[in-house]
């Protein structure tokens, strides 16, 4: 180690006088060494001039390789000692510091240490790049093969790669966006066994984002313009907490550089940043009268508050996609691949049966198991119609959702398809193309039962012996593991509602066939909906921050003089940022459950029970219990709006008059106790109602 410390120290000396010969392409761009652990003290470099550099701590360069732009296995001849260049590349590679180099040894051949070079392409190629894979071996360089990358990295950058086992893993940045692209690795050469280069790619889930047609979809839902868009914002996942503080700040120094007096709000401390932002954004809009008529401008208003909030909401966006910048790739004990970006930290998963039925489905053009075409056909139908008609249809469905059950679901399905004029909504040669693709289904009844069980099931099975390896681990219940386990869980019911609700649009198209439809069915999808709603409004909640309860007794002295000193303007350096969590990472905290990530989220949502409901006529234990762990907790808002999907049985009634008691509200909850002074009798009273 002290021999190789020092070769590293003349090294390093000697790499300026190296890289002052840059006119010459002689200035390295990447330097890399084995991996820890290990005892190898070899250093390889790479030149701007494609030269690939082997260094031994006494010999100093003992090999030289040029590498071109592309090569295959046939002809690997070594290149020994500082031989000279006899084709040199034309094209240099950029002089900025890169990840192009990697060093590794497989289990099978130790002997051998492999060199792992990426070489990029210009930006008109149809790939981003190409890897050679050269054998280290009795100080000599050998070709083994080049690996193309996938057309999908055309126009990206290359940020990192690594090699676990025989694995390569590659980060690359897709316009401000991480992509992460896998491919095994072969270390055989083998003229003969040629086979083309098997990509396979990851990015993140599909997420709806804030962009102008969206904000203009939200506002055509009832309700007050500031308070959509602020909640909006506010969702667990949109906006960090960083983007949300950087962005106020740019708005209000902009605000503040206006002419004439400053507004109050701006020169006001808030105590939570939700409470700056509501007060801030849009306190520069007025509501004047017209100097000829003195009546008062309400559209002038409106437009004007309308443009502020999109500002501001633009700016965030700009701000959090610097965030979320692609940097480094890391790996975790047991393998798992992370993904380190400017401001958040990601993690490689797998998906399961919803997540990737909504991905297949979202591409222009799907191509899904035969046995769910259906959910093909139903998301062909719900994509081609106006996005207005389907929220007013989404709408539609909330209301039936919370109201009492008084009529069979195909008297109901029938009655809100002619209201809502559904067929008119539909081009003529659009729903004889649907008619004619349900027709190709062989049995409807079993697809949209298969469908069902995609929406409400979990195909825990799969993980099932990796689970049992893993509980006999030490317990990791860390802060990490559960926002990981959150975001997947919303990521999954995100995908399950929109599955749904294209479901319930087929319901909708075949409004004058239900009547010959099994009712039991039509009251499942109809469970199953309303379970995957409240599922995902209770994600779309953030949690109170963890950091509001101290605890230590000395924490809050120095917290509560940190805070009072930045409300009085002393120090504008906001260093700490607390993340914004969903409910479901606090309702995980409770569990425990952290043991397997894609095990632990179908766990989790196997036990609310708020998919296994049959029919939305009746409020199971689950249900109830979901509700009364929100009312436990302190938030009474959610637990309201969740109790207002069920229907008023004792068990419902009796969570909402503790709630009305948590908040104040005894004459409502004295009334609702009254109204329950005769069920709680035999216990097969209260089981039959829970």
């Amino acid at each position: 180690m002290v021999q190789y410390g020092s070769f590293l120290s003349s090294l390093t000396a000697f790499l300026p006088t190296l890289n002052s010969g840059a006119s010459n392409g002689l200035e390295i761009v990447s330097i890399a060494t084995h991996p820890w652990p290990t005892d190898i003290g070899h250093i390889w470099t790479l030149s701007r001039d494609r030269n690939l550099r082997f260094w031994k701590a006494k010999l100093g360069c003992v090999a030289t390789k040029t590498l071109s732009l592309s090569f295959s296995t046939r002809g690997s001849t070594p290149v020994t000692g500082t031989s000279a260049i006899d084709a040199k590349p034309h094209v240099l590679l950029d002089a900025e510091h890169q990840t192009l180099l990697r060093v590794f040894t497989t289990n099978s051949n130790e002997e051998h240490i492999y060199v792992l070079v990426f070489i990029p392409t210009s930006s008109s190629s149809t790939s981003g790049g190409s890897f050679q894979l050269l054998d280290t071996f009795a100080d000599q360089l050998y070709e083994i093969r080049s690996i193309e990358c996938s057309k999908k990295s055309a126009h990206c950058h290359l940020q990192d790669f690594m090699v676990i086992g025989t694995t390569l893993y590659t980060l690359w940045d897709r316009q401000g966006q991480s992509m992460v692209e896998t491919t095994p690795i072969r270390t055989e050469l083998n003229e003969q066994d040629f086979h083309p280069t098997l990509w396979q790619s990851a990015s993140y889930a599909q997420e709806s984002e804030l962009t102008p047609a969206y904000l203009e979809e939200l506002l055509l839902s009832p309700g007050s313009l500031t308070d959509k868009f602020f909640e909006a914002i506010m969702r667990p996942g949109i906006f960090s907490t960083l983007t949300l503080r950087t962005a106020i700040d740019q708005y209000t120094g902009a605000c503040l550089s206006l002419p004439g007096p400053p507004p109050p709000q701006l020169m006001t401390a808030y105590a939570t940043l939700g409470e700056n932002i509501a007060a801030v954004v849009g306190c520069t809009v007025n509501l004047v009268r017209d100097s000829h008529t003195g009546a008062l401008q309400h559209a002038k208003y409106w437009n004007a508050l309308k443009r502020d909030w999109e500002g501001f909401i633009a700016r965030c966006r700009e701000v959090e996609r610097s965030a979320r910048w692609p940097l480094v790739l890391g790996a975790q004990d047991q393998g798992d691949i992370i993904i380190v970006e400017r401001e958040r930290v990601g993690s490689l998963v797998a998906e399961d049966l919803p997540i990737r039925l909504h991905r297949l489905l979202a591409k222009d053009h799907p191509h899904v198991e035969a046995q769910y075409d259906l959910l093909d056909i139903l998301w062909s139908l719900r994509t081609k119609l106006d996005p207005r008609f389907m929220l007013n249809l989404e709408n539609r469905l909330v209301d039936i959702m919370h109201q009492e059950i008084a009529f069979s679901f195909a008297d109901i399905l029938q009655d809100q398809a002619r209201r809502s004029k559904f067929r008119d909504e539909m081009d003529e040669g659009l729903a004889s193309w649907i008619i004619g693709r349900l027709q190709r289904v062989d049995d409807i009844d079993g697809a949209t039962r298969t469908a069902l069980d995609v929406i409400g099931g979990f195909d825990m099975g799969i993980k099932r012996e990796e689970d049992e390896v893993e509980l006999l681990l030490p317990l990791t219940n860390s802060d990490w593991s559960r926002a990981l386990t959150a975001t997947y869980i919303t990521t999954t019911v995100n995908a399950r509602y929109e599955l749904c609700l294209s479901l319930i649009t087929l319901l909708f198209f075949l409004s004058d066939e239900l009547r010959q439809w099994d009712p039991s069915l039509l009251a499942e999808i109809f469970a199953v909906f309303r379970g995957v709603a409240m599922l995902r409004f209770v994600a779309r909640q953030p949690a109170r921050n963890s950091s509001d309860v101290l605890a230590t007794d000395d924490a809050p002295m120095a917290d509560d003089v940190i805070s009072r000193l930045r409300n009085m303007q002393v120090s504008r350096n906001r260093t700490h940022f607390t993340p914004t969590h969903s409910l479901i990472h606090l309702l995980l905290a409770q569990s425990g459950d952290t043991h397997g990530l894609l095990g632990a989220a179908h766990r989790f949502l196997d036990a609310t029970g708020l998919l296994q409901s049959v029919s939305p006529a009746y409020a199971t234990k689950f249900e109830v219990l979901f509700c009364e762990r929100l009312r436990l907790l302190g938030y009474y808002d959610a637990a309201r709006e969740i109790l207002s999907w069920l229907p008023r049985t004792p068990g419902v009634t009796y969570v909402l008059a503790r709630l009305w008691l948590n908040v104040g509200r005894a004459d409502d909850a004295s009334y609702l106790m009254e109204k329950l002074a005769g069920s709680f009798g035999e216990p097969l009273v209260l089981e039959f109602y829970f």
